[in-house]
């Protein structure tokens, strides 16, 4: 059951024949909200930490039925990106996107035309090609990109915490873009292209900090609860609370709500529109990080000021600026 859901309960008076109903808020207790997981899992492989994300299924998004040739190119690029070994024959393809053997074939010509697949004679079996990233070389490249892997390289290096640069997408979930390791300190291996929920806590709150009530409240009717720890708010209030004292503090907060004995801080970085383009996300063991957490606030946001003075961003005014 939903938290705050509402249930009727009506009264009837003979007497007078009049009867009242009334609408009772009932909240579930916490073991009532489904548990989901992070996708991320902090273990030591004997020299140092390292926060990876787990085994799971694919996530895939449904076509919208426009172009059906275009969504079934997009869906065989995807699950040979996605599911090991990241190979496939023309056998398996058909079986596992519900293709037709004639229209699954055309397509992986073309694509192997385009040197977006490679085909192997031997083995008979597809796999993805660099002609992708040629393709997408602006995307990779920007010069707005180059600027906030300098700032971030060089506040990783001062504060020896990994960084997480993400993406907000359309349907407000995060894609990582890069990563960002210390020298010494616990190592993120989140793959570019790893998709965070919308509610991964301080994503979630830097991204929400600084947008309109109107954008809160657009955002909140699409929100479903969500246990990733024990510690995870499961009520709207609280999430609510969360993002306004994200803005009060000047930066997002998460101890432990997403992923169990992890900390995280995280600011969003705007663009040239005052919109938020990045977040960028630092974590580190609770315990570790608790002492460091103001330090590594300011340096996170004097990151952010050099981003914005070098891409000619817009953050609001209420944005932190060291």
């Amino acid at each position: 059951m939903p938290p705050d859901m509402a249930i009727q309960r009506t009264s009837f008076y003979k007497k007078n024949s009049f009867s009242r109903i009334e609408l009772v808020t009932v909240s579930p207790s916490r073991d009532d909200i489904p548990k989901r997981s992070s996708r991320a899992e902090l273990h030591h492989d004997g020299t140092h930490w390292l926060l990876a994300p787990q085994a799971s299924e694919r996530v895939v998004k449904q076509p919208p039925g426009l172009v059906p040739a275009l969504e079934n190119a997009v869906a065989i690029l995807q699950f040979l990106n996605d599911t090991p070994p990241h190979e496939a024959a023309l056998v398996d393809l058909t079986a596992a996107l519900d293709i037709s053997k004639t229209h699954c074939h055309s397509i992986l010509k073309t694509l192997v035309h385009f040197e977006w697949l490679k085909f192997d004679p031997r083995s008979k079996t597809y796999r993805l090609h660099s002609g992708l990233l040629s393709t997408a070389s602006s995307l990779l490249n920007s010069p707005v990109l180059d600027a906030v892997r300098r700032s971030l390289s060089a506040l990783v290096q001062r504060i020896d915490i990994p960084c997480l640069l993400t993406q907000p997408m359309d349907d407000d979930t995060f894609i990582v873009i890069d990563k960002f390791n210390g020298p010494k300190s616990m190592e993120i291996s989140f793959p570019i292209g790893h998709r965070f929920p919308r509610d991964a806590c301080a994503q979630m709150r830097a991204y929400l900090g600084w947008q309109t009530p109107e954008r809160l409240d657009l955002w909140m009717e699409h929100w479903t609860p969500a246990r990733y720890t024990s510690k995870t708010p499961l009520d709207a209030k609280s999430i609510r609370a969360s993002v306004a004292a994200t803005r009060e503090r000047g930066y997002a907060l998460s101890q432990g709500e997403f992923t169990e004995g992890i900390m995280a801080i995280a600011l969003p970085i705007f663009d040239r529109d005052g919109q938020v383009s990045f977040i960028f996300n630092c974590s580190f063991m609770i315990d570790s990080f608790l002492p460091e957490q103001e330090k590594v606030a300011a340096e996170m946001i004097r990151a952010a000021t050099e981003i914005h003075r070098a891409t000619l961003a817009r953050p609001p005014e209420s944005f932190p600026i060291l």
